[in-house]
């Protein structure tokens, strides 16, 4: 005897598939889909919602309409004003430039790379050592 497969209880609760002779057979197929019935039944039903909560909702927004609370409209024009400023002059100052090493000549260069081939620790860690001098 197959069991239903996950699919096969999909196709059945969206009315894709037709319940067979094996839902007479089996009771644990025949419980999963009591249970989906049940959920769908649930969910299609009308939520219960009392006139009090629904006059009191509606006198709510009435209060609302004819006595609006703070209007923050101008803070967020400011605000969008500023940002806008921002990236205007960030756009348009002159991005300050790198500066570039002049090296005077080959030999600097050498006697540079030969300085540092020769350290055993790398540059990154020389800072460090100012930390723990006392």
């Amino acid at each position: 005897m197959k069991h239903w497969t996950e699919n096969d209880f999909k196709q059945w609760l969206y009315g894709l598939k037709e319940p067979d002779s094996h839902l007479e057979a089996c009771p644990d197929c025949r419980t999963e889909v009591e249970r989906l019935r049940v959920a769908r039944q649930r969910a299609l039903a009308e939520p219960e919602v009392s006139t009090e909560f629904l006059s009191e909702q509606r006198r709510s927004i009435y209060n609302r309409m004819l006595h609006p609370g703070r209007n923050f409209v101008p803070l967020r024009w400011a605000l969008s004003i500023a940002m806008l400023l921002v990236v205007a002059i960030g756009l348009t100052l002159p991005r300050a430039k790198k500066a570039t090493v002049a090296l005077t000549n080959d030999e600097q260069l050498y006697s540079d790379l030969t300085r540092i081939e020769q350290t055993e620790e790398p540059q990154a860690i020389q800072p460090l050592h100012n930390l723990f001098e006392q």
